[in-house]
């Protein structure tokens, strides 16, 4: 069956009122009082430089591939087009031929409208399709939960077909710390033979419509299925397999990424090997602050493999701590050892945070046109639910990123039984090398972006950047990137953004060498008391180098940072990553300066600014906003199913 729009009509449209006008601080009592999609234009909060659907709700990123046949990448994402709330969603797709500038698709296109506009954008909807091996029949009429894609056809063949896999949802709400209702989720295909125009349900889904064995799951969602040679070694399979892994957990026990095997030959036919690791609840690899709470639920979860090493990355549920919100987004890496039984077990040896801000539901593919491993996250927005209409849209992905095997030589370190972000490895030298699993926006991504920025290098004296004389801009774009290293500092250090002239509203971004965190201190991020203005700090320990007299020095600090709108991501050293949000109220908060605590002694080298970076939508108009509407009672189950906005 073709895939049609949302089985959902368009009953209730939001109120719309004419909105202030720009100009003076933004207030709650301005916003309050503004129109749907007042903010749209109207403020630099909206993303230019980043993937985000054309207006609406938008989470997890969905399928991410690359197809060899038409040259093209393809990206979804959980859409709830013409709302700002979750509900009844789909998934929403763009393609690229580089991964830097994106298209919507258009999957209507007798229609007359525009890609952009309201449900055009919109690939897998949910449908009023029945299974008879699945209870309740109506399999996918909920929701189009999150999953992956290959761009093969049934049989493992490369020839133009792309084939989505993903949880449909059928009974609803569902959550981790909630009773799991029978039915909830099953598991089913979506295929498209025209390049991603249009997509048919497999005819005989769901293809799996009972979770595994006699588990009482906390959930079990988002497939993420691969070929993998290796594995079929390690299990003496005689003939090509791929391999898909679940995020869930058992009640009361812990999270678990419950491992298939399906014959290339047949990817409809699914097999269970067992939990892949089995993780106690609210338990850590390492310290808390290092290595995150593994919590009590698994979502997105991937499992692959950088060279002969293991990983596997996840989104945690449930480990809530003071100082991270309950969902941390987490990588381990691992051994592999198949158990008596055949089943595949996997033992963590260094695990991390793959962001240690906001971004949830990281969602990775095998670059094979670049050999390399690329993964997006969604990052929410974090205003507090306050002027979410007037907005017209919500959420972002962050920049591509790659993940990679990252190694620093010449490291002295002090073995420990304590699992943490690194592997040590022993140099005849008696150094050491660290290695982990490192992270960056992928640099050709990155210098695509930097074309008709406006490109600010700072001049320094052997590598010592004078910072009295080095004034940052005071009337930065929307769109930026600041880059510069900290070659030692004895306190807390680095640089200020989205600044007024006379510093009422400012966001400090820095290292704090006493605590081993870098900080994105929004206390004074914003005027308007309703948005979220808690610091999102994350865990960064430098490594600290062996020098020939012996001694030992502080590696220098890399820090990279994008903003991008309301948008903010932070990069350090190619092994650390956080994403924020900022919402200035002040049109002149433009401002960026280095920054420095009072009384701290420290040096900069390498500062560049790139200003201005490119727009990634190229055929969207500014004003993408669509019409926002408000589902009824029978279409949300009475609002029990999703609030309905």
């Amino acid at each position: 069956m073709k895939l049609g729009k949302s089985v959902f009509s368009i009953p209730v449209v939001l109120s719309t009122i004419a909105s202030a006008a720009w100009g003076e601080p933004l207030t709650a009592e301005g916003i309050e009082k503004m129109g749907n999609n007042s903010l749209f234009t109207m403020a630099r909060w909206r993303p230019s430089s980043h993937f985000l659907a054309p207006a609406g709700w938008m989470n997890d990123p969905c399928a991410p591939m690359y197809d060899p046949v038409r040259g093209l990448y393809h990206l979804h994402y959980q859409f709830h087009n013409n709302h700002i709330a979750w509900g009844n969603v789909s998934w929403g797709h763009a393609t690229s031929p580089d991964l830097i500038t994106w298209t919507d698709v258009d999957h209507y296109p007798d229609d007359g409208l525009p890609a952009w506009k309201d449900y055009q954008a919109q690939s897998i909807g949910t449908t009023n399709l029945t299974s008879n091996h699945h209870d309740p029949a109506l399999y996918n009429h909920l929701s189009i939960f999150s999953g992956s894609g290959q761009a093969v056809n049934l049989t493992g063949g490369v020839d133009g077909t792309l084939l989505a896999f993903y949880t449909a949802a059928s009974e609803l709400p569902t959550a981790w710390n909630e009773p799991y209702l029978p039915g909830t989720e099953s598991q089913a295909l979506a295929i498209s033979t025209d390049g991603g125009i249009t997509w048919e349900h497999y005819e005989n889904n769901p293809i799996l419509s009972d979770p595994p064995g006699n588990w009482n799951i906390t959930g079990w969602r988002d497939p993420f299925y691969v070929p993998w040679p290796q594995l079929d070694t390690l299990l003496n399979k005689t003939e090509p397999h791929w391999y898909a892994v679940w995020g869930s957990g058992i009640r009361e026990i812990g999270p678990r990424m419950p491992l298939y095997t399906a014959p290339a030959s047949d990817l409809t036919n699914w097999t269970f090997l067992g939990a892949l690791w089995e993780p106690e609840k609210n338990t850590s690899l390492g310290t808390l602050e290092e290595t995150g709470s593994y919590g009590f639920n698994f979502e997105l979860s991937n499992f692959f493999s950088i060279g002969d090493r293991y990983f596997v990355s996840m989104g945690a549920e449930g480990g809530n701590v003071s100082f991270h919100q309950n969902k941390w987004s987490l990588w381990n890496e691992g051994l592999v050892s198949v158990r008596d039984n055949g089943s595949i077990a996997f033992t963590p040896t260094a695990g991390g945070a793959s962001d240690f801000g906001l971004l949830y539901a990281i969602n990775s593919f095998d670059d094979v046109k670049n050999d390399r491993r690329i993964q997006w996250g969604w990052a929410q927005e974090d205003i507090n639910d306050f002027g979410a209409t007037q907005l017209g849209y919500q959420g972002a992905f962050s920049h591509p990123r790659e993940v990679f095997i990252k190694n620093t030589t010449g490291v002295s370190h002090k073995s420990s039984d304590v699992l943490g972000s690194s592997r040590y490895f022993k140099n005849t030298n008696g150094s050491w090398t660290a290695s982990t699993l490192g992270v960056r926006p992928a640099p050709d991504v990155v210098k695509g972006l930097h074309r008709g920025a406006r490109h600010i290098k700072y001049p320094c004296n052997q590598r010592k950047c004078d910072t009295k004389k080095i004034n940052l801009p005071s009337n930065l774009t929307s769109s930026y990137q600041i880059s510069f290293t900290i070659e030692h500092t004895t306190g807390m250090a680095g640089v200020t953004v989205g600044a007024s002239p006379d510093g009422e509203e400012y966001t400090n971004i820095y290292f704090d060498p006493s605590s081993n965190n870098i900080v994105v201190d929004r206390a004074n991020s914003s005027l308007i008391d309703e948005f979220t203005k808690t610091p999102h700090i994350g865990f960064f320990e430098p490594y600290q180098l062996q020098q020939k007299s012996g001694n030992t020095t502080m590696e220098p600090i890399q820090l990279d940072v994008f903003v991008d709108g309301s948008l903010v991501e932070v990069y350090a050293n190619d092994r650390f990553a956080l994403t924020s949000r900022i919402y200035p109220s002040r049109e002149d908060s433009t401002g960026a300066k280095l920054f420095a605590a009072k009384g701290v002694n420290v040096k900069y080298s390498n500062v560049e600014i790139w200003d201005g970076l490119l727009n990634v939508w190229p055929d969207r108009p500014r004003n993408s906003s669509s019409l926002l509407i408000w589902d009824t009672a029978a279409e949300t189950g009475n609002y029990t199913w999703w609030t309905g906005n």
